[in-house]
């Protein structure tokens, strides 16, 4: 994965606890992957601790146990298989970057039972032809939020976003 730097003159420095607890799902799940990425490149559990914390203030402790480890598997997955650098924005970001916005194109087509979005986004976002993991972690996170009634909208395949070479569309 590659890492999106901010120009720090434009940005204050991040509030390690910030959550964003009034703002829609699609905000939070944001903020949770950059959070737990995070934690990865820089070898920062207290990440994942922020992002376990704001996930049960905002969902409850069952909700956030499943989509906390739901993000896990997605984030695993995509280092596992991924065939392209995956890009993000720092935790504190205003701005969705192109493969955030595929990240949540993905979930939200999960949570309506796309099967067609859902699988094209993966594939776009990971570079492969079956992304049966990513998938998979998608679909128990899109279904962890939707059982506390964090819906997501629907969302279409950003612009400019191309599916790997391979890879039909039926």
């Amino acid at each position: 994965m590659s890492y999106q730097m901010l120009d720090r003159s434009t940005a204050s420095m991040p509030d390690l606890d910030f959550v964003p607890e009034q703002e829609d799902p699609e905000s939070l799940i944001v903020w949770a992957f950059r959070r737990w990425v995070l934690g990865l490149r820089h070898q920062a559990p207290e990440q994942w601790d922020t992002v376990w914390r704001g996930l049960q203030r905002r969902c409850g402790e069952p909700v956030a146990r499943e989509a906390a480890a739901a993000l896990a598997e997605m984030i695993e997955a995509l280092r596992r298989t991924a065939r392209r650098t995956i890009t993000h924005h720092q935790p504190c970001c205003r701005c969705v970057g192109d493969d955030e916005a595929l990240l949540l194109v993905l979930l939200g087509a999960c949570q309506r039972g796309d099967g067609l979005l859902a699988q094209t986004a993966a594939q776009t976002l990971s570079g492969i032809a079956h992304p049966d993991g990513l998938l998979m972690g998608a679909t128990r996170f899109a279904e962890a939020f939707a059982v506390r009634g964090l819906m997501l909208p629907y969302r279409d395949m950003p612009a400019g976003s191309t599916v790997p070479d391979g890879v039909m569309i039926h």
